[in-house]
């Protein structure tokens, strides 16, 4: 019996990806095995909405083309269902998707659907909110929310803000489960996966299917230790660092001195600065 998949397309997500997608789809998915529809996102939070009414009809597998925000939404709402997550990386960064080990380019992804191996991962919460693979606090989720705003999408624009941005940082402090204060922090991140995107590893050690998470703790670098930073993190080296302080988790408390995360890239204000993260071990299929 043929599987269906539902295809959901962030049209913003990869320039002149909407008009070429659907003849790729129809040229390389393998018809023998799936059907297929296409229904398109038009504004932010739509993909949650698409991928909740696919779970609910029965759909097999819900594939989403775009980048990190459109898999988050759309993922997070499958946890705990029985339809499976595919992607189509067409964004910025594409943490998810590089962590499963997808390709990029559109054509070979698609082949990689037509061998429909799944597995299932942990997700994770923060004060109840799902998300996929990383969130945290300071310098990336200050980022996150300037690049939300900025003019342009793409690494080259991300790598400027970085740059534009690092002097004036001043730093965050975390206080782990009412215990240890890290205090003069450059970021602190939960990783349920390895990385950020673009290949910059976050947390090489991570493992979504171990039942836990990583807390890493980056100090404040001066110039130089932040160009080793930056090195580190893209050999997947960063957890070595003199810098990095790492905690393997099944849930935390931690409480931070500024308002604003992010959750699989996607900026978020904080209503409380005391914040609660639990592991949910095997709760969403995937396409790998």
């Amino acid at each position: 019996m043929k599987k269906s998949i539902r295809f959901i397309i962030n049209p913003i997500s990869g320039v002149g990806k909407k008009k070429v997608l659907p003849g790729l789809i129809k040229q390389h998915l393998d018809h023998s095995k799936f059907t297929y529809d296409i229904v398109y996102t038009s504004h932010r939070g739509h993909a949650v909405e698409i991928s909740k009414e696919a779970a609910d009809e029965g759909i097999d597998i819900v594939c989403v083309v775009g980048g990190d925000g459109s898999v988050h939404e759309a993922g997070t709402s499958l946890i705990g269902r029985n339809t499976a997550l595919a992607i189509l990386p067409t964004g910025s960064g594409n943490g998810i998707a590089r962590y499963l080990g997808l390709p990029r380019r559109i054509k070979s992804a698609l082949k990689s659907i037509n061998a429909h191996q799944i597995e299932t991962v942990d997700t994770l919460t923060l004060n109840g909110h799902q998300f996929i693979g990383v969130s945290g606090f300071g310098f990336d989720a200050y980022i996150a929310k300037k690049f939300d705003e900025y003019h342009s999408r793409g690494l080259t624009s991300y790598a400027r803000l970085v740059l534009k941005e690092f002097r004036k940082y001043k730093g965050v402090s975390v206080v782990v489960n009412g215990e240890k204060e890290y205090s003069n922090l450059f970021f602190c991140s939960v990783a349920n996966m390895t990385q950020f995107g673009n290949g910059f590893y976050i947390s090489p050690q991570s493992d979504a299917k171990d039942g836990q998470f990583e807390i890493v703790m980056v100090r404040m670098p001066k110039t130089f230790g932040f160009i080793g930073l930056l090195f580190a993190s893209m050999r997947g080296t960063l957890h070595c660092s003199k810098y990095v302080t790492c905690i393997k988790a099944k849930h935390a408390q931690i409480k931070v001195t500024d308002d604003i995360g992010h959750m699989d890239g996607e900026p978020i204000a904080l209503k409380e600065l005391t914040v609660e993260f639990n592991c949910h071990p095997k709760s969403l299929s995937v396409l790998v």
